[in-house]
């Protein structure tokens, strides 16, 4: 399973996914990168800006998937 793959599946299942959960799951090393390919591929990804006490951190939410936005058209 690729990256990607392995990304999209967290999150279509509504996982929580951070650079930091991408690394500790084996999902992926670099999850900016990967998630740059998928919106390229046409996926709808939300960069959502969270705080916690030890800083500021990015997590990832699915909008939407290709087959989903061309049924809509």
């Amino acid at each position: 399973m690729t990256s990607e793959a392995r990304v999209l599946s967290a999150l279509r299942r509504g996982m929580r996914v951070t650079r930091k959960t991408a690394i500790e799951r084996g999902w992926c090393e670099n999850l900016t990168a990967t998630i740059s390919r998928l919106r390229k591929k046409g996926y709808v990804i939300t960069a959502i800006k969270a705080e916690s006490p030890e800083g500021s951190y990015t997590r990832y939410k699915l909008l939407s998937s290709p087959s989903v936005q061309s049924k809509a058209a």
